[in-house]
Order: structure tokens, then sequence, then C-alpha cells
């Protein structure tokens, strides 16, 4: 069964500001995810105007999804 380790020295700032973002990155995925799906839903199934639908699809476009689709 193929393993990982990762290590940080957690007296170093910049290996702990690592750390933390290893430790949140599942649920930062999860809330671009749910951001990205909220905002699929509103354009396919609302009426939103044409401002609105432009932010909608600007907002979807920063969201990595290559990185989002790591979650499925």
């Amino acid at each position: 069964m193929p393993t990982a380790t990762l290590r940080f020295d957690l007296s170093d700032p910049d290996d702990a500001r690592e750390h933390r973002y290893a430790l949140a990155g599942r649920d930062a995925l999860i809330a671009l995810e749910q951001i990205d799906e909220h905002c699929r839903g509103r354009l396919k199934h609302g009426s939103p105007s044409v401002e609105a639908t432009h932010d909608l699809e600007a907002v979807r476009a920063m969201v990595p999804h290559e990185l989002v689709n790591l979650l499925h």
C-alpha cells in the first residue's frame, strides 16, 4: 500500500503556514466546490440579470476546477 508522509518544522514560520495550508486543503476544496455549484445552479435554474450572469460566470472562472476534481 503506497503511503505519503509530510514533514513540517513547526518552529519555522513558513513551514508552520504550509502545515496549516495542508490541514485546511480538503475543506478549502469543498468550499470551492460548493461556491461553484451554487453559481452553476443560479445560472442554470435562476433568471439572473445580464450583470449578475456576468458576475456568476466570472466567479466560476476563478474556481480551479482541476483542484476541485480531486475530490471525486
